[in-house]
């Protein structure tokens, strides 16, 4: 569990940079509102009361990304493994995001045996989409944003893999999550060339069903509506491995 020893002044320009990127106001004698998330706990170091989390989207604080963060009261590091998902709060204190709480969730469903929540979201076609009504098909539903460089990278693979198999049965699903006006989303599915249907995520209700951790994620579901694959982060859609797993499931 015990990591090597972070310098104070490297925990201190840490906290200093995000504060800044996020022009935040620290007013003293004023209580600081708490902002919670889920993560996955990459190290914990009890002697300097951190834990290193890879946490998804905090909405209205951050994006997606692995920070270190200091624990009031440190107590609650006890027993706290490395690999779990866990859920937190997080309050400023001075300069730093402390985490306030912080308590394991219950392990994700096994893939082979994780029926996909059903949703409805607005396209950028304008008719919404339900999930349930892709049932007989091959999904692939994928979470992205116009701000991430590995979802700008696979875009035009999973255009492509949705071409070419479009006619035998796979869906492809692209969940944009950005806040952004709906044109900026167009123009950048415009300059993909992209022609897969793009659902409507602002509020990330859909992601966080999902536990959705970080970005791109990708989830394959059967046509019994069951997910069956789950990748975290780009890849080539067209790869061999790709196109081996969605063809056995056409089949």
């Amino acid at each position: 569990m015990n990591q090597p020893r972070l310098h104070p002044l490297s925990r201190l320009l840490v906290s200093t940079a995000l504060c800044w990127h996020l022009h935040l106001a620290v007013v003293p004698g004023h209580a600081q509102p708490r902002f919670e998330g889920e993560g996955r706990v990459v190290a914990a170091d009890e002697n300097q009361s951190t834990v290193t989390l890879d946490h998804g989207a905090i909405l209205g604080l951050m994006p997606a990304m692995r920070m270190i963060f200091p624990v009031e009261p440190a107590e609650q590091l006890l027993g706290l493994q490395v690999g779990a998902l866990v859920r937190f709060s997080l309050q400023a204190r001075g300069l730093e995001w402390v985490i306030a709480t912080i308590e394991p969730v219950g392990p994700p469903p096994r893939l082979a045996s994780f029926p996909a929540p059903d949703f409805t979201l607005p396209t950028l076609s304008g008719a919404p989409i339900r999930l349930s009504d892709l049932r007989g098909k091959v999904v692939l539903l994928n979470f992205w944003v116009t701000w991430c460089g590995s979802c700008r990278a696979e875009m035009p693979t999973l255009d492509a893999l949705y071409q070419q198999y479009k006619d035998r049965g796979l869906e492809v699903l692209a969940v944009n999550l950005d806040t952004a006006p709906i044109a900026k989303i167009q123009a950048f599915v415009g300059e993909a060339g992209a022609s897969l249907r793009v659902g409507l995520d602002p509020s990330s209700s859909t992601a966080r069903t999902y536990r959705v951790l970080g970005l791109p994620t990708t989830y394959l579901i059967d046509r019994a509506g069951n997910v069956v694959v789950c990748e975290v982060g780009g890849r080539d859609w067209l790869d061999g491995v790709s196109q081996r797993a969605v063809e056995s499931l056409l089949q």
